[in-house]
């Protein structure tokens, strides 16, 4: 049995466990940190209370008792190459207090660890911003502006005054975050207040580019903006931050902005286990270099994937971008190929196929490019979001189940309230 482990169950990761349980001849074993994995591109909809977690979590304990693979509760916090080992460290369930090292043996080690925010070593962005890197965060975000409105609404905060929300970083999180935050105001409104005029809270999205999601086309980033402008977000582009405290944040310009809740979504770095590793090459961001096999520069026993993978299919092209789509096509060339290489055979080039890019804009419509070169708005753009996330359900669960899981959703998105009110 050739003894497969593989690091983090993200997309990437617990798509390509998904599809090599399926195969004969290996052992394989998940580790994550985690009981439970969500979709990252999910969690701006964790933070508005907006998703409905019951029905979209996946508790790793049973997925793995479903697809017949080990599954560890633990944290990566060494590897030694020569010994084909990984040191795991395993947190007590019932007491956090209690942890214990466990070494792991590996014929192949795949890495899908994901990636964290990248403050920039910026003075008191760690101190005084909330970041959207996990569930938990999410979460953190939740509970801070749904107890702020509450706090509105018994007049803690005097109705007088304004509550004032920043979001630094106007990629693909920052935008979708600040639509579905402006979603949880107007359920606000129809809920806890009797008129919107009662909310005094402001929005501003900041970014230090020329435009907003400077990774897309400039037709959809102007088409994006105009949405939110008519949401009623301030935008401020060509906006350096500088530093950030309590109370305020600071620009190059001299300039600064009060605000009460600073959210970073400006950026990413590779997980700190992987920036202590040593004897890995590794890009400015410390995420580990890879061939086009996905096999890293260090040890052709060690793969990639996703973003704490610094891939470059072409020696003029920048890497892969930090996108689900990429992480779930190298879930997909791995589980395809990785078998020719435990055969001695020849491993093939990854290649990625640029499906588009969509932005959600609330849950009834989103902006997007698909392949290129057709654009999409609204409803449609908004269906076909919703899509991408079905597909990596069947990825994990398969067409039957995820047939029954939106069966399900369906019912319950009409017998429950949108937003969560908690």
């Amino acid at each position: 049995m050739h003894n497969i482990v593989v690091i983090g169950g993200g997309a990437g990761g617990l798509e390509l466990v998904t599809k090599l349980s399926q195969k004969d001849g290996i052992s394989l074993t998940l580790v994550d940190a985690k009981l439970t994995h969500i979709w990252k591109p999910l969690l701006h909809e964790v933070a508005s209370g907006s998703l409905n977690l019951a029905e979209n979590e996946v508790s790793y304990l049973i997925h793995s008792h479903q697809h017949n693979y080990n599954y560890v509760y633990g944290s990566l916090i060494n590897i030694d190459k020569n010994k084909k080992s990984v040191d795991i460290e395993i947190i007590s369930g019932s007491d956090p207090k209690i942890k214990c090292i466990r070494t792991l043996k590996y014929d192949t080690l795949i890495l899908s660890l994901g990636s964290k925010s990248n403050d920039f070593n910026i003075p008191g962005v760690k101190d005084h911003c909330y970041f959207l890197d996990s569930q938990e965060q999410a979460n953190k975000i939740h509970d801070k502006i749904f107890m702020s409105y509450l706090d509105m609404k018994q007049q803690v905060i005097p109705i007088a005054s304004d509550y004032h929300v920043a979001i630094i970083g106007a990629g693909a999180t920052g935008v979708e975050l600040v639509s579905e935050l402006i979603n949880l105001k107007n359920k606000m409104a129809e809920t806890l207040f009797k008129e919107s005029s009662q909310i005094r809270i402001t929005f501003t999205l900041i970014d230090s580019s020329e435009r907003i999601l400077s990774g897309l086309s400039s037709k959809i980033s102007e088409e994006v903006e105009k949405k939110l402008v008519l949401m009623g977000i301030n935008i401020l582009k060509n906006t350096r931050v500088t530093s950030i405290d309590a109370d305020k944040i600071y620009f190059s310009d001299g300039s600064e902005l009060v605000a009460n809740l600073k959210i970073w979504t400006a950026g990413i770095k590779a997980p700190q286990v992987l920036e202590n590793l040593k004897d890995f090459e590794k890009d400015n961001i410390h995420r580990l270099k890879v061939y086009a096999t996905l096999q890293t520069y260090s040890d052709p026993n060690i793969f990639a994937l996703g973003d704490c993978a610094h891939c470059k299919l072409d020696a003029t092209q920048p890497p892969l971008g930090a996108r689900a789509q990429v992480a779930s096509q190298q879930a997909e060339f791995l589980a395809t190929n990785l078998m020719n290489g435990l055969s001695n055979k020849t491993l093939p080039m990854f290649k990625f196929v640029e499906k588009g890019s969509i932005v959600s804009l609330g849950q009834k419509q989103a902006i997007g490019e698909v392949f290129s070169e057709l654009n999409i708005y609204g409803k449609l753009a908004r269906t076909t979001y919703d899509f991408l996330y079905r597909l990596h359900q069947v990825n994990i669960h398969g067409i039957q189940q995820t047939a029954q899981l939106h069966k399900r959703e369906s019912v319950t998105k009409n017998l429950l309230k949108k937003i969560k009110l908690y």
